[in-house]
């Protein structure tokens, strides 16, 4: 069997791929799902903070695999991730590798090769991701895949169009995959998280409201996959406003961002 239920009734993998889990909520998701019997793949760009979560998630039970590779550069994690499906059916890929940036301090707008730059990797990146695990799970009629989304994408922020436009892109493409696959016995899940305190919150200058740990975040979301939700939104009071914003008068739409209007500082710079 690939999963088998707990006493709850809840879906139980024993598979799990997570993507940009070196640090934040990725870390968080690792850490989530480390226990006996799991086979964790675990990749990221950082090979040595990607080691570090590894070692962290053996000496919770885990057996651990890693891959030191950049999403939008797809033959080395299609490979990779054949290789282990052909050793444990993958049962659930979480998509979270991602980039945010926006506007500089005193800048009139976000700087367009940053811009592209997130386009490149929170889209084309996840969609490469899923691409080379959806024949996999088509083979065997069952798995899961879930993409980290944004409640940008619901309502996109003035300072970071183009990280809301990768935002809104990726839960369209996962919404219309979700039609696609459910034939094949594939569930599709959009997570659509606010402010997690992650590296993206130490650069954000600018209101943070119902800022969650990644560690709250992960336990919700690990939480919803478990439930097959095909939707998870956090934190749900959050979630409720952008809905409602948008849903406003451009006037007044336009009112409420103002107190959302932030800057971003270098990364380089960041205390």
């Amino acid at each position: 069997m690939l999963t088998n239920r707990g006493n709850s009734g809840h879906c139980i993998p024993r598979c799990v791929v997570i993507t940009g889990a070196s640090r934040g909520l990725g870390r968080a998701l690792a850490h989530a799902y480390a226990k006996p019997g799991m086979l964790l793949g675990l990749v990221a760009r950082d090979e040595a903070a990607l080691a570090a979560v590894a070692d962290e998630c053996g000496q919770q039970g885990a057996e651990v695999v890693v891959l030191s590779a950049d999403v939008t550069k797809p033959d080395a994690l299609s490979a990779w991730l054949a290789a282990l499906d052909g050793r444990r059916p993958i049962d659930l890929l979480i998509a979270n590798a991602g980039h945010f940036d926006g506007r500089r301090p005193g800048a009139p707008h976000e700087d367009l090769e940053l811009a592209v730059s997130q386009l490149r990797i929170n889209l084309e990146g996840t969609i490469r991701t899923i691409d080379a695990v959806a024949p996999l799970m088509r083979a065997r009629s069952r798995g899961h895949v879930a993409a980290i989304s944004s409640l940008a994408a619901v309502f996109p922020l003035a300072d970071a169009p183009a990280y809301s436009a990768s935002k809104a892109g990726l839960s369209a493409y996962c919404e219309a995959l979700r039609g696609l696959l459910a034939p094949s016995g594939i569930r599709v899940s959009v997570i659509s998280p606010g402010h997690i305190a992650t590296r993206q919150t130490e650069i954000h200058d600018g209101a943070l409201p119902l800022l969650m740990s990644p560690e709250c975040a992960a336990r919700r979301i690990v939480s919803g996959l478990a439930r097959r939700q095909s939707r998870i939104w956090l934190p749900a009071r959050l979630a409720l406003l952008a809905q409602l914003g948008r849903l406003l008068p451009l006037p007044l739409r336009l009112l409420a961002g103002r107190r959302l209007r932030f800057a971003v500082r270098d990364p380089a710079r960041a205390n």
